[in-house]
């Protein structure tokens, strides 16, 4: 997630991986990873000598089976596929380091996903990759501080997680960032009036009001309606949409310039199927958050795939080079093969999270403390250009950069599918339009 250049998707009608083909891509990234850790032979081309071998277990808590599953069924290849290629750099390079993943369906659930990091740390498991949502990580916080474990999210955004000196770290740009690309866009396509609808949950709370403030200065941001995440039947909350919508259609006289912003999950094919055909929330414009970009529930249900087309439902997810794709191609490509489904640059961040922490347990011998462990992440994350891009962090452990790919439902032929419309540069300001 470079700032100076252009990205692009890694779903739809694109290939994915790692570093290079295959065998010579697993020399480069042996060398890659170890001379990190200081380990001369590997670096001066020299054979190691055999060494006994340690197995250390990552943990990854992923929502395999419930709600955003279309991250965590990639999420959990892309960190069976990055187990997969640094054991066999420290193979080839002779150390005896190996590493395993255990990984735990978590269904996006908050009590589940404590449970799952509770479990992990009676095993001993010290670095858990996930879970995926900022409420999860809000659950598990301070058990984690407490315990000396270090969580690394691909995707959690929640500005009210952004802590220095914790033990979370997030291989994503907070909520403030994606916000900028949201309102960029918003105000691009001549969006005046913005009616929020939102999860309530803190990473969708935290992306409606980073939203919501960027958009004051430059239009009206209606109170708008949230939701319980606990919501199984959307029927209410839809109608009461409604009625906000109707009020903006009023007070402007027509529809023009009138937008819903809507930050959630997949819950958004049943909220699509309620609104669909609907007079009033078929006539405005429609934007989304990256818990619905390239979700597969609303790209295979046909009646909400339908209305999301019908209202330019676009929605933004942080982007990968594309100047890179040497590097992030081929991964995403394995990634796909393991899924059965296109990763996007949060799953492809779970993929250099392994590597991370691989440099950081290879940098401080194997088992280490935590507050040497921790160290060592920042510094491999400090110089470290993987299949997303640069992964430098910020103070609060975040990530420092990023860019986003805004994507929409497209209908080329009898199937819908998702189709990237537009990028959006965060330093440069700059929106394309693809």
């Amino acid at each position: 997630m470079q700032t100076s250049t252009t990205h692009s998707p890694v779903g739809t009608a694109r290939t994915v991986r790692p570093f290079l083909p295959l065998r010579a891509r697993r020399a480069v990234t042996a060398l890659c990873l170890l001379c990190t850790a200081g380990v001369a032979a590997a670096c001066d081309g020299t054979s190691a000598a055999p060494a006994a071998t340690t197995t250390i277990t990552i943990g990854g808590v992923f929502s395999v089976s419930g709600n955003w599953a279309t991250l965590g069924v990639t999420s959990k290849a892309a960190m069976q596929v990055g187990i997969d290629d640094v054991n066999q750099s420290l193979a080839a390079a002779g150390s005896g380091l190996r590493f395993a993943a255990e990984i735990i369906d978590t269904k996006l659930d908050t009590a589940l996903t404590l449970a799952a990091v509770r479990a992990l740390k009676a095993k001993q498991v010290d670095v858990v990759l996930g879970p995926q949502s900022s409420a999860e990580v809000a659950a598990l916080k301070t058990f984690v501080d407490a315990n000396g474990m270090l969580v690394i999210s691909p995707s959690s955004t929640a500005g009210t997680l952004a802590i220095a000196n914790d033990n979370i770290f997030r291989l994503t740009p907070s909520d403030t960032l994606e916000a900028v690309a949201l309102v960029a866009l918003m105000k691009a396509d001549g969006v005046k009036t913005v009616i929020p609808f939102w999860r309530k949950d803190a990473g969708n709370v935290g992306l409606q009001v980073a939203t919501r403030a960027l958009f004051a200065a430059a239009g009206t941001v209606k109170p708008g309606v949230e939701y319980a995440a606990t919501t199984t039947d959307y029927a209410a909350s839809v109608a009461a949409l409604k009625t906000h919508v109707q009020a903006a259609i009023a007070e402007r006289g027509g529809t023009a310039g009138i937008a819903i912003a809507h930050a959630g999950f997949d819950e958004v094919v049943d909220i699509f199927n309620l609104a669909s055909g609907d007079p009033v929330l078929s006539t405005v414009r429609w934007y989304g958050t990256d818990g619905t970009a390239l979700s597969e529930p609303l790209r295979s249900y046909t009646k909400a795939a339908a209305f999301a087309k019908q209202v330019s439902f676009w929605t933004p997810v942080p982007g990968v080079d594309d100047a890179a794709s040497a590097r992030w191609q081929p991964v995403a490509t394995r990634i796909a093969a393991v899924a059965k489904a296109q990763p996007d640059a949060f799953a492809l961040a779970v993929y250099d999270a392994v590597w991370l922490t691989a440099q950081a347990y290879q940098a401080t011998g194997g088992r280490s403390t935590p507050a040497a462990l921790k160290a060592a992440f920042v510094t491999a994350a400090g110089g470290y250009y993987g299949a997303t891009g640069w992964t430098k962090l910020n103070p609060a452990g975040d990530r420092q950069f990023g860019n986003f790919d805004f994507f929409a439902i497209t209908q080329p032929t009898t199937a819908y599918r998702w189709d990237l419309a537009a990028q959006y540069n965060t330093q440069s300001g700059v929106l394309t339009r693809r």
